[in-house]
């Protein structure tokens, strides 16, 4: 072969050796999977939401202008539940999602907040202690199921008791007269009265050590 189409042939080969490994690095990064339309709140959103007990959180109002869209679906109910056997939910929170080495999803208690946005980012960012992060191993339609999933439990907030979980204000418990209510105790559930919440000692948060 001639020096000069040698040289073509190099200069051929070169130009198509960087055209692979371009189109290589640009596959790196992660999921190729984007967040779906249907979900309405990017994960950006919810991630201004104040995290926990802390300054400020009660003056905040995202976290009850943020629904889940798949909340009493029937059908992504039943999604989320196979997404939290087959994620392996179920090995840390149990398959009731009753608690195991991951804590109970069923009782109310929440450390990180337990209405739908709130469980959102706790998927989504992860908590110390064991949670991983499920971005970007799940998409936010998938997250948003499993949130649906947990509600159906019937041990979460819906998104307008924001406040009352901040608060601390919990239907069937009694409040002072003088502290504003955030939640109205239901028929089922009536106040208790001021008797009955001084001789009653105080229920321990599992969170906090106590028994339940």
């Amino acid at each position: 072969m001639k020096p000069a189409a040698r040289k073509a042939v190099l200069g051929a080969l070169a130009v198509a050796g960087v055209a692979v490994l371009a189109a290589c690095h640009r596959a790196e990064g992660g999921s190729t999977v984007q967040a779906p339309t249907k979900a309405g709140v990017a994960p950006e959103a919810i991630g201004r939401l104040p995290l926990g007990d802390v300054a400020g959180a009660a003056e905040s109002t995202i976290g009850s202008t943020i629904a889940n869209p798949y909340s009493g679906n029937v059908e992504a109910v039943a999604q989320g539940h196979e997404l939290f056997v087959r994620m392996n939910c179920a090995g840390c929170h149990g398959y009731g999602a009753t608690g195991g080495m991951g804590p109970n999803l069923t009782d109310t208690y929440w450390r990180y907040g337990g209405v739908p946005a709130q469980i959102f980012k706790s998927i989504y960012e992860g908590r110390p202690q064991g949670m991983p992060a499920w971005n970007p191993a799940l998409p936010p339609d998938d997250i948003w199921k499993l949130v649906a999933y947990i509600e159906s439990l019937g041990g979460s907030f819906p998104a307008k008791d924001y406040q009352a979980w901040v608060q601390g204000d919990r239907a069937g418990e009694n409040v002072p007269t003088e502290v504003p209510r955030t939640v109205t105790p239901t028929a089922s559930e009536p106040a208790a009265s001021s008797a009955t919440a001084a001789t009653s000692p105080p229920e321990a948060r599992p969170d906090a050590g106590g028994k339940p």
